[in-house]
């Protein structure tokens, strides 16, 4: 009797100990949803990136004094070009390289410091264009433009700000070259010609640019959910701003040691943080024309994150919008400049075009080819656009609407 009375007692001891441990559990613990590391450039690496990234820190350095501004008059773009002279060269010295693109996530109120400087390298070359087309220095115009254009290509390997970064740097220096394209000898438009064809098959889609910016959505839920362990979410609100709070208050509310809720909320964010990249990156490989609204994709109306989620994975939409104009405006200027040298060589412009690629001439907009038309010497070649129709060439005067053409007068 007292051999089984004890052996109760243990039995008990051990059922107390049990739930004891369960009580006390620790709480579910935290996934970590991005890596973030420091790039620490390699002058000697023999990739273009590290080259762009010294170069964008020695050019914000140079110009910091400028930092501020916003316009300048021409004494300012004269001394900028000559304080940025020595990175402009490095610049160039680094895009001859191949670009192994490093991209590093990133969360939302962290500044993109490595890349500070490009806006004042891009100033300079653009300005420099400009200079040289205005003095009729074409095939220096023209040396410029390629470099500005391979950078450009080149940061279309990032995320979405890397590939604002690189869209700027095509747009604007095709921009300044486009109405030089007709003055032009038939030598300096085969190196435009040949030069536009090698960055643009430099670009490897907008896949590249989602998967990236998947990334940068996950240091968003990162962020965000270091916030919520931290009891700082009053600054997730003062960042974003007074839409959030709604979903704040909901996340203030759940537990932290909450077994289910709380790894269910953060797990469910990341979710739709790859939904829209895979979304983005299904749209992406498709004509505009084919895309589907953004209000097809299938989520939930009502989930509790919805509002951080409209904060911070909106950014591909106006990228790809971005990057449609400056792939067809891109693809303008390259058969703009074959069309004008054949022009120069037989003073006829071409029938049709059906001796360039099927991908050269495809409309991004459309889907099928870009419209042209021509007679004599006389041509036109145009985009349809974002509204979709052939309005046989009408623009506005700022060569988007209703159709997309180079930015040039002489069209």
């Amino acid at each position: 009797m007292p051999r089984s009375g004890n052996h109760g007692g243990l039995v008990l001891v051990a059922f107390g100990v049990a739930i004891a441990g369960c009580s006390g559990a620790p709480p579910p613990p935290y996934e970590q949803w991005v890596t973030k590391s420091a790039f620490a450039p390699n002058p000697n690496s023999g990739n273009a990136f590290d080259g762009y990234v010294l170069c964008s820190r020695q050019a914000s350095e140079a110009a910091h004094e400028y930092a501020s501004f916003t316009s300048f008059e021409r004494r300012h773009k004269l001394e900028i070009i000559k304080l940025l002279g020595p990175a402009v060269s490095k610049l160039a010295q680094a895009a001859r390289l191949t670009c192994d693109f490093r991209f590093m996530p990133h969360a939302p109120d962290e500044p993109d410091s490595d890349f500070s400087g490009m806006r004042f390298l891009r100033y300079s070359v653009v300005w420099q264009i400009q200079n040289a087309v205005e003095a009729r220095d074409f095939g220096h115009a023209v040396q410029l433009s390629l470099l500005a254009n391979k950078v450009g290509s080149d940061f279309l390997g990032g995320g979405s700000i890397e590939a604002d970064i690189g869209l700027q740097w095509m747009d604007q220096s095709r921009s300044a070259i486009a109405d030089a394209i007709p003055e032009m000898t038939t030598s300096q438009l085969s190196q435009l010609t040949s030069g536009l064809k090698k960055a643009l098959s430099g670009i490897h889609g907008f896949d590249p640019i989602t998967r990236n910016e998947t990334q940068n959505f996950l240091a968003g839920v990162q962020w965000l959910q270091d916030h919520y362990r931290e009891g700082t979410l009053a600054e997730v609100d003062d960042f974003l701003g007074s839409s959030v709070r709604d979903a704040t208050t909901y996340l203030k509310a759940i537990p932290m040691d909450d077994r289910s809720k709380r790894p269910a909320y953060f797990k469910g964010f990341a979710d739709e943080a790859h939904r829209w990249a895979d979304w983005y990156s299904a749209q992406g490989a498709l004509p505009a024309a084919k895309r589907k609204s953004e209000k097809e994709m299938p989520v939930a109306e009502e989930r509790p994150w919805k509002r951080y989620a409209a904060a911070l994975f909106t950014t591909l939409r106006p990228i790809l919008e971005r990057y449609d104009r400056t792939i067809a405006r891109t693809r303008l200027a390259i058969l703009t400049s074959e069309v004008q040298r054949q022009i120069k060589i037989s003073h006829l412009a071409p029938k049709t075009l059906n001796a360039f690629s099927q991908e050269l001439i495809l409309d991004p907009y459309s889907g099928v080819p870009l419209k042209y038309r021509a007679e004599g010497a006389d041509y036109y070649i145009y985009s349809v656009g974002q509204n979709l129709q052939d309005d046989q060439g009408a623009t506005d005067t700022i060569f988007e609407s209703p159709d997309l053409t180079l930015e040039s007068s002489n069209r």
